[in-house]
């Protein structure tokens, strides 16, 4: 779907992929409504974007709540009336052991990355429906493809976004709702430094120092995010039900499908 003068939701637009979104939808002449937890930079976000208040709006919002979700759509429809496409980006990551990795952690990591998007996809299925042409994508990672060791929750929240994506398209098929799920492989975001600074040891073969190295690494070695925004809006614009976001996340797909044991092996024993 062509985004020009259609309202567009994205979640997580503080940073990153997100807010990479959010400018490239302004860019190609959309009205955005833009959510993330972190209030003050989601207000910059919409700034960046350069929009008047009209065809604008950033809002304050823990995706893990469905209340938060319900005013949420009604602030949106409020500023924006009806809504054309949502992309329910928002997410976090954390390290650890299926060991180590107490419940506290997962449950955190589920009910952001996977019960957020259920919400969102839900809250905003019904106006989405009304429209002639709408859209629902939803931000998975290539740990969505595969699994990799220390990722149990990460990787566990992102196979379950897959599964529900797939699973809504194939409801969705004959409606006026596409919906796609979206891969992305390495990024240059600060998602990595972000759970080290809320206490997520990386690897605890790794002194303190080198954790802040390697994250800052992660992000500097990423694929630009404005890249990969602009290789999700051209996805959505074909209408592309899956969408593989970088040259090695392309790779991991293809390759773990085709040598499931020795690819994801060999992934692994890369891994910190």
């Amino acid at each position: 779907m062509n985004v020009k003068d259609k309202t567009i939701v994205i979640t997580g637009a503080a940073s990153g992929i997100g807010r990479a979104l959010a400018l490239a939808c302004a860019q190609r002449g959309a009205v955005v409504a833009l959510a993330d937890i972190n209030h003050a930079e989601v207000l910059a976000t919409q700034a960046q974007t350069g929009l008047p208040a009209d065809r604008s709006s950033a809002h304050q919002l823990n995706v893990a709540s469905l209340a938060e979700w319900q005013n949420f759509k009604a602030e949106v429809i409020a500023a924006h009336g009806p809504i054309d496409g949502i992309i329910n980006n928002a997410g976090v990551t954390f390290a650890g052991s299926v060991e180590d990795t107490d419940y506290a952690q997962l449950e955190r990591v589920m009910s952001i990355n996977f019960m957020g998007m259920v919400y969102g996809s839900k809250e905003f299925l019904p106006l989405l429906k009304q429209r002639q042409e709408a859209f629902i994508a939803n931000v998975s990672s290539v740990f969505g493809l595969y699994a990799m060791k220390n990722q149990s929750a990460y990787c566990a929240s992102k196979f379950a976004i897959r599964g529900f994506t797939e699973v809504l398209a194939q409801e969705l098929k004959d409606t006026s709702v596409s919906v796609c799920i979206v891969h992305p492989g390495h990024i240059g975001t600060n998602i990595v430094l972000h759970a080290h600074q809320q206490g997520n040891v990386i690897s605890s073969q790794l002194s303190d120092a080198e954790q802040n190295k390697w994250a800052n690494a992660f992000k500097a070695t990423g694929m630009a995010p404005d890249q990969a925004a602009a290789i999700i809006l051209d996805g959505l614009s074909r209408k592309k039900r899956k969408i593989v976001v970088g040259r090695d996340a392309q790779q991991g797909d293809r390759l773990s499908r085709l040598f499931p044991a020795r690819y994801v092996d060999a992934v692994n024993k890369a891994a910190p």
